[in-house]
């Protein structure tokens, strides 16, 4: 950012993969206190080499592809639009298309001009919603884009979220098979493998399908039950429990933003700080999760 307060991020989705905003697109901010990272361009060149010379006699194209990631603290759940491929709700069950959107990236300079950037054809890979304790509920987006057209028009208005409706770390649940945990330090819930593109003959992308999904979860929680320990270390026939899970946050407005987690099995489990003074023993654990949808 060149100074505070002169940059624009907002997105909208695109009707079919690559084709931009439409003709009365909807653009969306997607959280406050945005920050965007890694926005860049990869042309993947190739040296070539004559047998008679050292130096390169040139370059070639490779395949073109562009790279983002969007993160700000949870406001609304306008973003599950272009990560849940099934209606925005839910994680597919069978190979479809992937959700992919337009971004307008713009930053005003001290001459009072403004540069824009403008990926289209731009597709989540990776989601994750963090919680910690005393913070916002934070979440990013890493995102791929396919192509970065020069002659999409600045957006005429953008919806913004309100900091009203930031959800803070005092609004969050998070049980296991029915059992809160009412002392959770951090998690994160992941969802990778979202997206992939398709290619052909040429050097931007054909389209996106989904990936293969692999949603994850982490928690690190003041210990206080052995609910969790048991499904680590209580084997039956050498099998790891597997349990219901939720995660919800509230924020100041009464508005709720859950998700239904299926089949969590602990994959790592730990003690933490078990002899430690002035610190009490947590459990940090990373879980697979079969399945997400938001409820």
């Amino acid at each position: 950012m060149t100074g505070a307060g002169s940059a624009t991020v907002a997105y909208t989705v695109e009707d079919s993969f690559g084709d931009g905003p439409s003709a009365d697109p909807t653009w969306r901010q997607p959280f406050i206190d945005v920050t965007v990272g890694d926005l860049s361009v990869e042309q993947a060149l190739e040296r070539n080499r004559q047998p008679d010379d050292p130096t390169p006699a040139g370059s070639r194209e490779g395949n073109w592809e562009g790279a983002a990631s969007v993160s700000g603290t949870l406001c609304d759940d306008n973003w599950h639009e272009i990560v849940f491929a099934d209606g925005g709700t839910a994680l597919p069950h069978s190979t479809m298309e992937a959700p992919s959107a337009a971004w307008y990236f713009a930053v005003e300079l001290p001459d009072g001009t403004t540069e824009s950037r403008t990926p289209t054809g731009a597709i989540v890979t990776e989601a994750t919603i963090n919680y910690e304790q005393g913070s916002d509920v934070t979440v990013e987006l890493t995102i791929l884009y396919g192509f970065e057209p020069t002659d999409i028009a600045a957006p005429g208005t953008i919806g913004q979220p309100s900091e009203s409706d930031a959800f803070s770390w005092h609004g969050t649940t998070f049980d296991v098979d029915g059992m809160g945990q009412s002392l959770l330090q951090s998690s994160t819930l992941s969802l990778a493998g979202l997206a992939r593109f398709r290619r052909g003959q040429g050097r931007h992308p054909y389209d996106a399908v989904v990936d293969a999904i692999e949603p994850s979860l982490s928690s690190d929680a003041t210990f206080t039950e052995r609910d969790q320990l048991a499904m680590a270390v209580d084997d039956v026939d050498d099998a790891v429990g597997k349990a219901p899970a939720t995660l919800s946050f509230e924020n100041g407005q009464g508005t709720t933003i859950g998700y239904n987690l299926s089949e969590v099995q602990p994959t790592s489990y730990g003690w933490s700080d078990l002899v430690t003074a002035d610190t009490d023993l947590s459990e940090p654990i990373d879980y697979h999760v079969a399945d997400v949808e938001v409820a």
